[in-house]
This record gives C-alpha cells, structure tokens and sequence, in this order.
C-alpha cells in the first residue's frame, strides 16, 4: 500500500474532458484515411496517364489516316505539283 492519499483528476483536464480521446480518433481516422487517400490519388494519376497516352495514340492514327488518304487522292486525281527552275529564262 502506498503511503500517498489517492488524488482524483483535476476539473478539466484532458482525462475528464474528453480531449485525449479526441486526439486518439482524429489521429486513427487521420492515419486510417491517409492510406486510401493516397491509393485514390495516385489511382487517379495513373489512370489520367492511361487516358492521356490512350488520347494521344488516338490523334496519332487519325493524322497519319488523314495523310495516307490525301496522298492517295493526290495520285488517284493526277495532280502533281509543277516545279519551276528559277534559273530559267522567260
């Protein structure tokens, strides 16, 4: 037995008030939530990336298609470009 009178928390303090436990769960759903947080961010960038590549592949295909069919109606209509020789006498 301890020889000390057994002393009773004070009005107030973090054990009556109810702040430590405060402190105790903003600190779990901080932690627990920062986890998933970060996953969904970072979810969220790589799919943006696969989207954005996925977007640029696309426009990549269509300029070549647009090249390859004005190629072919430049040669299926027989227009071809005159060159003219600077040097020439007129």
């Amino acid at each position: 037995m301890s020889l000390e009178p057994k002393r009773e928390p004070h009005a107030g303090s973090p054990v009556t008030s109810g702040l430590a436990a405060f402190g105790v769960v903003a600190f779990a759903v901080l932690c627990c939530a920062g986890g998933p947080l970060l996953a969904a961010v970072a979810g969220g960038l790589a799919f943006g990336a696969v989207l954005g590549i996925g977007a640029g592949a696309i426009a990549l295909v269509v300029l070549a298609t647009i090249a390859e069919l004005q190629v072919r109606r430049r040669r299926a209509c027989g227009v071809h470009r005159v060159q003219v020789d600077p040097g020439a006498s007129r």
